[in-house]
């Protein structure tokens, strides 16, 4: 049997989360990075929503591999660390926010209010939004209308 100190177990058990990435870093192997920036809407700040970032096709045509990224928007600002953060490379865009209809609707016998995204379609479902996402600390801000 082999008998291994406490203290060298613990050293070898940290070692192995490092390695596999419990502590940071893209646990996926991707490259990611930082981000930060502000989403308007119509010239304001856009006062609460979420903006994704999709990995895209690369220069060739062939689908980047990795998996989406969310931000929460708050007064029209959102950031992401890098081991959250986007991956590097082509990213299409999506935001989304929503707002009280004044409509209620009956959900397992409790009343809810319906909710509406009120962002046009062209920035989220059907989004021609592109971020080319580089290695290190990227600003993108996005300015968005009705129209």
């Amino acid at each position: 049997m082999l008998h291994v100190s406490r203290s060298t177990f613990s050293a070898l058990t940290l070692c192995a989360l490092t390695l596999s990435g419990c502590f940071g870093g893209s646990q996926d192997g991707l490259e990611r990075a930082v981000i930060t920036g502000t989403i308007s809407f119509d010239g304001q700040p856009l006062p609460e929503g979420s903006i994704q970032f999709i990995p895209d096709l690369d220069a060739k045509g062939q689908r980047i591999h990795g998996k989406a990224v969310q931000a929460i928007i708050t007064n029209g600002v959102y950031s992401l660390e890098a081991d959250q953060g986007p991956v590097v490379g082509a990213n299409k865009i999506m935001v989304n926010a929503t707002r009280k209809t004044g409509k209620f609707q009956n959900f397992d016998g409790v009343k809810t209010e319906i909710m509406q995204q009120y962002i046009p379609a062209k920035y989220n479902a059907d989004s021609t939004l592109r971020y080319e996402v580089k290695a290190g600390e990227n600003t993108a801000d996005f300015s968005l209308q009705t129209r």
